[in-house]
């Protein structure tokens, strides 16, 4: 069989998507298989519009893969397209353009709010890295449970590899951090959680235990930035609270080993990579306890709901101050991890296409 995939996002700027993309392309190659994969890709390297993502998902990526005579086609990020007349596999990470449609601008919110989860119905099988975001797919677009397979994502193995105290040290003074910080790493959104995240902080600072600790923060500075600068700003946390900006990819892992621990309040995530590459790379996890989190997280880390504030300041107060709890939380990490991997991904990926193969021949969807 020869099954085309959509590698649009693995060009320009790295992305959440074009990781993904691009390790489950460089396992499906390792594995020994019948079936040939075609990866169709834009000319240019440029990020598109709106207007551009929707002629690429619905028009060209369809028309390329069948003149390269692809029989199944796999959209791994985007929309599925209508046009092509064959089994199509649609990956879905999540459905937060449907949950949270007012962080988006007009026409995005038209596409990814509406025209996305249309589009979703022409896919013969559907891939999502959740069993949270498995239901919500159910429950908020009413799209049947046996279309639906969970394959979960999986870390970089290079976040296993421990760095030197002096790699550690060098990206620290890059980044003029201090010894000892908190570290969350997303995208900056209100989902994220940000503004809760910094009155936790304020509130735990004030016991004499844990003014030691730093908060660091990172991600470009959009328009979420302007509430949070006024509230670090009147909270008096100007010294205390660090944003890096966008960071190097390459500084990623000394980042994670040099924090003290890894933070992660969202209030909904499709998946939740950061708190599992933080597991990989030795650090204690406090994350929230809803969506997919708990899925990723396991028992490794502690679980809080995103609005108890009480809570995560006890959490936050705790792996501050005993070391114990901190050795248990990144024993169990080790544990925690194995349960992905980019081969079993990738594995799972091939199944779906075999599947959606068989039954789109036989008539069955």
């Amino acid at each position: 069989m020869k099954i085309a995939i959509d590698i649009q996002t693995t060009l320009g700027q790295p992305t959440g998507f074009g990781f993904y993309v691009s390790n489950l392309v460089d396992e499906l190659k390792k594995i020994k298989t019948n079936h040939e994969f075609l990866l169709i890709r834009p000319q240019g390297e440029k990020d598109f519009s709106t207007p551009q993502r929707w002629m690429w998902d619905q028009l060209t990526f369809p028309r390329r893969a069948k003149k390269a005579g692809a029989d199944l086609i796999h959209q791994p990020c985007f929309s599925a397209p209508f046009i092509f007349r064959g089994p199509r596999v649609v990956t879905v990470h999540d459905i937060i353009s449907v949950l949270f449609p007012e962080n988006l601008p007009f026409a995005s919110r038209i596409f990814y709010s509406k025209w996305m989860p249309y589009s979703y119905r022409a896919a013969t099988e559907i891939i999502t890295s959740s069993l949270a975001t498995k239901r919500d797919i159910q429950k908020v677009l009413n799209i049947p449970e046996d279309k639906i397979t969970i394959i979960y994502l999986a870390y970089d193995e290079k976040y296993k590899k421990r760095l030197s105290k002096v790699e550690i040290h060098r990206v620290r003074e890059k980044y003029k951090l201090p010894a000892e910080y908190l570290l969350h790493i997303g995208t900056l959104e209100p989902r994220k959680n940000l503004s809760f995240l910094v009155d936790v902080f304020n509130e735990v600072i004030k016991d004499e235990k844990n003014k030691n600790l730093t908060l660091v923060i990172t991600g470009k500075k959009g328009w979420y930035y302007e509430g949070l600068f006024k509230k670090i700003k009147v909270l008096g946390l100007e010294e205390k609270v660090i944003f890096t900006g966008y960071f190097d990819e390459s500084d990623k892992s000394a980042l994670y080993q040099g924090s003290k621990m890894f933070v992660f309040p969202s209030l909904y995530e499709g998946f939740g990579l950061p708190p599992l590459e933080a597991m990989a790379s030795g650090v204690p996890v406090i994350s929230s306890n809803t969506s997919s989190l708990p899925e990723v997280v396991g028992d490794a880390g502690i679980l809080v709901s995103p609005t108890d504030k009480k809570g995560w300041i006890e959490a936050i107060s705790l792996v501050n101050n005993d070391s114990k709890v901190r050795q248990q939380m990144i024993e169990k990490n080790v544990k925690q991890i194995t349960k992905f991997s980019w081969e079993k991904t990738a594995r799972e990926n091939i199944a779906v296409y075999e599947r959606a193969y068989k039954v789109f021949n036989e008539g069955i969807k």
